[in-house]
């Protein structure tokens, strides 16, 4: 059993529709959703154990369940904004939002009627995990292997790697797209297609809202460049925020973006520290996560 195999044991730009365009919608992704999953739904994904890999010319060309918790504050909620700009205004927010500092970049994730999950990743790799069912019984547990990547949906990346990203936009998306092929992640349906490489896309961009410790600045990047792709629909406000549909590979992932604070408040769709991707069907999971300098007591 290598690494990565022993990390996954230690865990158990439309706009806004009008009211009849949204009803119609609903209606069709209920009766779709009662016909069981699509045949792209059913394609199953195996993931090689892979470390981030830098393609040469992108490198060449470029410098580079889930909640951020910032202290800022943007505009007020409108019920007119369409979801592009929830997106927007959610990366204005975040892009003005202090980082903070710390030793330790510590994850929560939590889910109703699920043991809390907490990761803390130091920036040279290192980590200590606690969580019932996780390794160390509930109690703190440094984690003795090598010092680990940080998952970024399909694609693994060091520190150093997450904080050379480039904070434009479309140089960002580029980047990523052009690791996802690199990354490991093998379709037992055949190859790869435009589709899916997309969708494998929007996990990492996720994952860069939502978990990795990157800066304002590209937390920033990876909103707009969510807003700048096909296929985001706005299901309406929810306690919270605006809950919106979201394109990934193999299906859809939804979240709850509150722009006034620039965080995802709930997502269905996230990259456990281990890496591949993970879901849920039934609810969503909030993931804090924040600089500390402190680990909790062992």
């Amino acid at each position: 059993m290598d690494d990565l195999e022993m990390l996954h044991a230690a865990r158990p730009q439309p706009d806004a529709p009008s009211h009849a365009a949204y009803t119609a919608a609903r209606a069709a992704l209920l009766e779709r959703a009662a016909g069981g999953p699509s045949p792209t739904a059913r394609r199953r994904v195996l993931w090689r154990r892979a470390r981030w890999v830098l393609i040469p010319a992108v490198a060449a060309a470029v410098a580079a369940a889930l909640v951020i918790v910032p202290n800022g504050s943007g505009g007020s909620r409108s019920p007119s904004m369409s979801s592009r700009d929830v997106l927007l205004v959610a990366a204005d927010t975040a892009e003005r939002t202090p980082e903070g500092a710390g030793t330790y970049w510590h994850i929560t994730i939590t889910k109703q009627g699920s043991p809390t999950q907490e990761y803390w990743y130091r920036r040279d790799g290192h980590f200590w995990i606690k969580g019932e069912g996780m390794k160390g019984d509930g109690k703190l547990f440094e984690w003795p292997l090598k010092p680990q990547p940080f998952a970024v949906g399909p694609l693994r990346m060091s520190f150093e790697e997450l904080r050379s990203l480039p904070a434009d936009k479309d140089a960002l998306y580029t980047r990523l797209w052009s690791a996802v092929p690199g990354s490991g992640v093998r379709i037992d349906a055949g190859p790869m297609t435009a589709a899916e490489q997309d969708g494998l896309a929007m996990y990492a961009l996720l994952s860069l809202i939502s978990e990795a410790p990157v800066s304002p600045q590209v937390r920033a990047a990876a909103y707009r460049a969510v807003a700048s792709r096909p296929g985001v629909v706005d299901l309406g406000e929810t306690s919270g925020g605006r809950h919106l549909q979201v394109p990934v590979a193999f299906g859809k992932g939804t979240m709850v973006v509150d722009q006034d604070t620039g965080r995802i408040r709930e997502t269905s769709v996230w990259a456990p520290l281990g890496g591949g991707i993970a879901f849920t069907e039934d609810g969503m999971v909030t993931i804090d996560a924040e600089w500390t300098d402190r680990l909790p007591p062992e």
